[in-house]
């Protein structure tokens, strides 16, 4: 009886672990596999790299409205000509109890613009985010393509497989009844074996191409994938593509940080403006004048400003500095522009030489391997073709299938990449 159960109770949690599973995968919306756009989702649900930029991007808004209001004003309080002797307030007429009141107010329009330079810093920070995104869509995409050619090579691996294995027991049948070689037998046997090594080697590949796709869409990567390959529509002219890409977020995000510079600037400027500040003070007496009456609160009001005078080594440097670090950031734009220009050309050029291998593989090279194929495998069966021949056409066949598979998965990743040049369209 207790032998029962433990044979029981195993596979009755396997049983539960199974349909646990199968309705997780059926409520996700993946019930028929993994497609690229459910990856696109899981990869850009919680991203910290986002979150964080985010984080930072509200910090720069408080920041920015913080920026533009004016300093907090002080309260004075205290006594001024306190006699020593006595101490005694009414004693002296110059003795005050003061309490004042005093407000700065910073040089020219240094508070606009100090606030219009986070809110920039801020707008950048929000490029940068849309530009982290777009990132993130394509590694999503190069690692999910990666996975569904390793799929698709396995597939075509699995195909040679079986059809060495019928060769090599058509050699040992030949061979029992006199027809064959020894030789022919040990090489289809080889064939065989060349082909399961490669099996292993496309599993770890897929397995590694999963690993790096789990970094992104978590452990969903090793569930089953939609099968079919993607549609990724592109923009394919170049002077368009290069037009678009000032509006790309990337370089938006540079733009901003010039921008931001350019006011920085116009913020070390107002350095050769003075500074403001008033001083209201009320001073009260206490004591009698001479004919009897008390004597009379006085009121104080000063405006104190500062004078930059000697602004050669400290307002000139400081916008010296700001000007340099305006153009250090504008460099910056204008080389990534250069450097996406020429990504544009590079993407473009590959695009176009793959898609010219595809309609030679799709209507020239893959159909006339399998016709000739054929015709050995016949040739073979009727003692017309020697199994040399045979193996040669069929490797071509298989090698050709496995080089379609890689040229489409190559393909895709092309159109990935200008996906992201594109910039605009997710």
């Amino acid at each position: 009886m207790f032998k029962m159960h433990e044979r029981i109770i195993p596979r009755l949690w396997w049983v539960f672990s199974f349909a646990v599973g199968l309705a997780l995968c059926s409520t996700s919306g993946f019930s028929d596999g993994l497609t690229l756009e459910g990856a696109e989702q899981l990869a850009l649900g919680d991203d910290p790299g986002i979150l964080q930029v985010r984080a930072r991007q509200r910090a720069l808004d408080e920041l920015s409205v913080a920026a533009g209001q004016l300093p907090d004003p002080q309260v004075k309080l205290g006594l001024v000509a306190l006699p020593t002797d006595t101490f005694h307030l009414g004693q002296e007429p110059m003795t005050q109890v003061q309490v004042g009141v005093m407000q700065k107010f910073p040089r020219g329009e240094s508070r606009e613009l100090a606030s219009q330079q986070l809110g920039l810093k801020s707008e950048g920070l929000d490029a940068r985010a849309r530009d982290q995104a777009l990132q993130i869509r394509l590694a999503v995409r190069e690692h999910f393509i990666e996975v569904l050619k390793q799929q698709r090579l396995g597939r075509i691996n699995a195909d040679a497989i079986g059809a060495f294995t019928e060769v090599a027991d058509i050699t040992r049948d030949y061979y029992s009844t006199g027809r064959g070689q020894q030789q022919d037998v040990l090489q289809a046997a080889v064939e065989v074996a060349k082909a399961e090594d490669r099996a292993s080697r496309i599993a770890q590949q897929e397995e590694q191409a999963r690993a790096r796709l789990a970094a992104w869409v978590g452990d969903i990567a090793f569930s089953e994938l939609a099968d079919e390959w993607p549609e990724l529509a592109v923009q394919t002219n170049a002077p368009v593509l290069k037009q678009g890409l000032v509006n790309h977020p990337r370089v938006r995000s540079l733009q901003k940080n010039v921008d931001a510079a350019e006011t920085g600037v116009a913020l070390a400027r107002q350095r050769y403006k003075p500074e403001f500040g008033v001083d209201l003070t009320y001073g009260g007496r206490g004591g009698r004048n001479p004919d009897g009456r008390p004597r009379t609160d006085l009121l104080t009001f000063m405006v104190v400003m500062d004078v930059p005078l000697f602004t050669e080594n400290r307002q000139d440097r400081v916008v010296a500095a700001r000007v340099a670090e305006s153009s250090a950031a504008l460099y910056e734009r204008d080389d990534l522009l250069r450097s996406l220009r020429s990504e544009v050309d590079v993407h473009l050029a590959a695009l176009n030489r793959q898609h010219q291998r595809l309609e030679r593989f799709e209507h020239i090279l893959l159909p006339e391997a399998e016709f000739s194929s054929e015709a050995s495998m016949n040739a073979f069966r009727s003692s017309v073709s020697d199994l040399t021949t045979l193996l040669r056409t069929r490797l071509t066949e298989f090698n050709l299938a496995l080089d379609y598979a890689r040229l489409r998965a190559e393909h895709l990743k092309t159109r990935a990449r200008l996906r992201y040049l594109e910039g605009n369209r997710s």
